[in-house]
């Protein structure tokens, strides 16, 4: 019998998240967790979930990651491990006293006595979990009759064990992002390091061969105009094509090429957003939003400036030029709905790519 608990795969512009809020509105019996990374994310859930109610049913519990592992996991039975309460996190930017054994708990897991380090408050909680003999994730079955994650490609370290101890402890799971848009990480631990970014997948195709989830890959978006996701299918040939549901005709849709000296018309033509890899590419004197900032938003139309490897790839539709930052430049190129464009002076080796004339 197939699991109950699904992994399931969308491209940019897939509505993923509108379908979860979806879902938990619709299980009117069910007690639901809809959790996510970031506090934005946490926002979007439940700006969503105000567009189907005026307010969110108390069955259903909205919540960040780190909320979701202190209050419901790393809590309830941390005894086992630290008599003192757990006030919240030492968020460590790296990796956390990485000298310090497991065998001296207090300064393994904590900086000062009552707060936690970040990268390993799940590793405290597999290890309370083995203590207590699977009581942790027994009580989580007594709270939730269904959790829902969404943005699961930001998962990582110890993350993904948690996330597979709920698998096997048959809480019914229903893991929802993209891959390709692993551009954030829950933390940096050295554990489960070889499914890091877009590797994760490596991880869920591992779950769906042992019967723990379902994985399954939805390939259409409603945001992106087909030449722009054929675009962003470029940077990762190995994966599903996407399929665009988006046949709005504005009379300037697809990917374009402007020159340097075009852009100031353009901007004033078009109104794009203007988007860069980060704060290092100069923009002219338009206001620039970096490409991590711009996950998760919808625009009608984008103008990139493109970085110096950027610059590289557009010449020569290389894509090694950009290897380490495929994530984040989908994210840039995902963003349009109807019309993409790039700053550049000369002859364009991308595809779908169309010189802008005025």
């Amino acid at each position: 019998m197939p699991s109950a608990s699904q992994i399931v795969l969308c491209a940019a512009g897939g509505g993923k998240t509108t379908r979860i809020v979806s879902q938990a509105m619709s299980e009117t019996t069910s007690r639901a967790a809809l959790v996510t990374y970031t506090q934005s994310n946490a926002k979007e859930i439940e700006r969503k979930f105000y567009g189907h109610a005026a307010a969110i049913p108390s069955r259903i519990e909205v919540m960040t990651w780190f909320t979701f592992l202190l209050r419901e996991l790393a809590r309830p039975y941390r005894r086992v491990l630290h008599n003192e309460r757990i006030d919240g996190f030492h968020w460590a930017e790296g990796r956390s006293v990485p000298y310090v054994p497991e065998s001296n708990t207090a300064a393994h897991y904590f900086a000062g006595s009552q707060f936690i380090y970040s990268d390993k408050i799940s590793k405290f909680i597999c290890e309370c979990d083995r203590l207590t003999d699977g009581a942790v994730m027994r009580r989580l079955a007594r709270r939730f009759d269904h959790i829902f994650v969404d943005e699961v490609q930001d998962m990582a370290g110890y993350d993904l064990d948690v996330l597979e101890l709920i698998l096997k402890a048959g809480i019914r799971l229903r893991l929802v992002g993209d891959h390709r848009q692993a551009t954030l990480r829950t933390n940096f631990a050295k554990k489960n390091s070889a499914y890091s970014g877009i590797n994760i997948i490596k991880k869920f195709d591992e779950w769906h061969r042992a019967g723990l989830a379902v994985l399954s890959y939805e390939q259409h978006t409603h945001r992106c105009h087909q030449d722009i996701a054929d675009l962003g299918d470029s940077f990762f040939p190995n994966e599903p094509p996407t399929k665009s549901l988006n046949t709005t005709v504005t009379g300037h849709d697809g990917v374009f090429i402007v020159s340097s000296s075009q852009v100031t018309a353009y901007v004033t033509r078009f109104a794009p957003q203007v988007l860069r890899l980060d704060k290092r590419t100069i923009c002219e004197d338009f206001p620039a939003m970096n490409f991590g900032e711009s996950k998760g938003l919808t625009f009608d139309r984008v103008l990139i400036f493109p970085h110096g490897l950027g610059k590289k790839w557009l010449g020569t539709g290389d894509l090694t030029h950009v290897e380490k930052l495929l994530a984040k430049m989908y994210v840039g190129v995902t963003r349009a709905k109807f019309s993409l464009a790039f700053v550049f002076d000369g002859a364009a080796s991308i595809p779908r790519a169309q010189a802008y004339s005025q």
